[in-house]
C-alpha cells in the first residue's frame, strides 16, 4: 500500500473529513499532516516528518530544491489542492522523476467572484465609506461611477478571466484581454476581444490580473506599467503578489497616476508591516483568500485526490503540469512496482 500523506490540516474541518472519506472508499487511506509551517512555509522545515511518502497532496506549502532532494528516495508525485504551482521547484521535480499535478480549473469560479467584488469595491469605495460610517462621518456627497459600460482589460486570459468575463457580462461591458495564447473560441463565446497590452492600459477603466507568476511576469506591474493607465483606472490583482512592484503601485496610488486597486495577494505575505499600502485609503487589501470558499475548496481537493489514485493506477492525473518527469520513469514507475 502507498504512503500518502495529506498535508492540508489549515483547510476548513468539513473539507478535510470529506476528502478522506472519499480516500477511504477508494482504498487509499492517507494521513493529514499538521505541518505548522508559518511563511515563507517551506516544507524542508518539516522533512522529517514528510519522509517515506510516496504521495504528497499539499495545500500551498513550498518545496524547494533541497526539499525535493531529500524526499526523492521515497516522493513519486506532488498533488496540488489548488491551482499555483510556482511554489514547487518544477524543474528539479522533473529533473528526480517527480510527477506534480495540480486543481485546473476547481477554484475558477470562486476567484472569479472576488476579483469583481475587488471591482465594484474599488469603483464605489464603499470600504472607505463603511469606515467613515462606523468613524461618524456620514458622508452623503460622496459619488462613484458605474460598472455598466465600462472597459474591462483582463491581463492574461485563462479560466480565472474567462470566469470573470461570464460574470461581467449582465454589466454591458466591453472586454478587452492580452494574452500571447489567446483562447479564440472562449473569445467568440464570451465576447472578449484580443489586444496589445499598450492598448488594453491606454483604453481599460478596470485592469485585472489572471497571469501565473513565472521570470518573465515577476514585477510587471512596475512604474513604467502603471503609467500606461488612466488615471481613472483600477488594478486588480487576485494572482500572485509578485506580478507587483508594491512602492511603485503605492506610488502610482499616491500620486493619482491611477484611481485606485483591489488586492488579494501582495509582495510579501503577509504583507510587511512597514509597506506604504497600508497608509493609503485608496487600496483595498486581502490576506490571499480568493479561493477560500468552502465549495472551491472541496472542489479542489476532490481533484487531487483523484489525481492521485490515478497516479497510482497508472493512469495520467487530469492536470499533470510537468508530463518531462517521464523521461525519469524507471523512479516514478517504482511506486506501481
Amino acid at each position: 500500500m502507498s504512503k500518502i500523506a495529506y498535508t492540508g490540516s489549515g483547510s476548513p474541518e468539513p473539507v478535510r473529513r470529506e476528502l478522506a472519506r472519499f480516500m477511504e472508499g477508494k482504498g487509499y487511506p492517507m494521513d493529514i499532516l499538521q505541518l505548522g509551517l508559518k511563511p515563507p512555509r517551506d516544507a524542508y522545515e518539516q522533512k522529517e516528518m514528510l519522509k517515506g511518502y510516496e504521495v504528497i497532496i499539499s495545500l500551498g506549502e513550498q518545496y524547494s530544491d533541497r526539499c525535493l532532494r531529500y524526499l526523492s528516495d521515497d516522493l513519486r508525485l506532488l498533488s496540488r489542492h489548488g491551482v499555483g504551482i510556482d511554489e514547487i521547484s518544477l524543474d528539479t521535480a522533473t529533473e528526480l522523476g517527480i510527477a506534480v499535478c495540480n486543481a485546473k480549473g476547481t477554484l475558477s469560479a470562486c476567484v472569479a467572484e472576488c476579483a469583481l467584488s475587488l471591482i465594484l469595491m474599488a469603483l464605489h469605495q464603499y470600504p472607505a465609506l463603511d469606515r467613515g460610517v462606523r468613524a461618524g462621518d456620514w458622508n452623503q456627497e460622496a459619488f462613484s461611477s458605474d460598472l455598466s459600460g465600462k472597459v474591462i482589460g483582463l491581463v492574461g486570459f485563462g479560466d480565472i478571466a474567462q470566469g470573470l468575463a461570464g460574470l461581467l457580462s449582465g454589466f454591458r461591458c466591453r472586454i478587452l484581454a492580452y494574452d500571447p495564447y489567446f483562447n479564440e473560441a472562449a473569445g467568440r463565446r464570451l465576447g472578449v476581444a484580443a489586444c496589445t497590452l499598450d492598448a488594453l492600459l491606454a483604453e481599460a477603466d478596470v485592469v485585472s490580473l489572471h497571469t501565473p507568476l513565472t521570470g518573465q511576469t515577476q514585477g510587471m506591474v512596475d512604474a513604467a506599467f502603471l503609467a500606461k493607465m488612466k488615471p481613472s483606472a483600477i488594478l486588480v490583482n487576485t494572482s500572485r503578489g509578485r506580478l507587483v512592484v508594491e512602492r511603485d503601485l503605492a506610488d502610482a496610488l499616491r500620486a493619482g497616476t491611477i484611481a485606485a486597486a483591489g488586492l488579494d495577494c501582495t509582495e510579501q505575505e503577509p504583507i510587511a508591516q512597514d509597506s506604504p499600502l497600508l497608509e493609503l485609503g485608496n487600496v483595498i487589501l486581502l490576506p490571499h483568500v480568493a479561493a477560500h470558499t468552502y465549495e472551491g475548496q472541496l472542489r479542489a481537493g476532490l481533484m487531487a485526490c483523484q489525481n492521485a489514485i490515478d497516479f497510482l493506477e497508472g493512469r495520467d492525473p487530469a492536470s499533470l503540469c510537468n508530463p518531462g518527469y517521464r523521461g525519469h520513469a524507471h523512479r516514478a514507475a517504482e511506486v506501481l512496482a
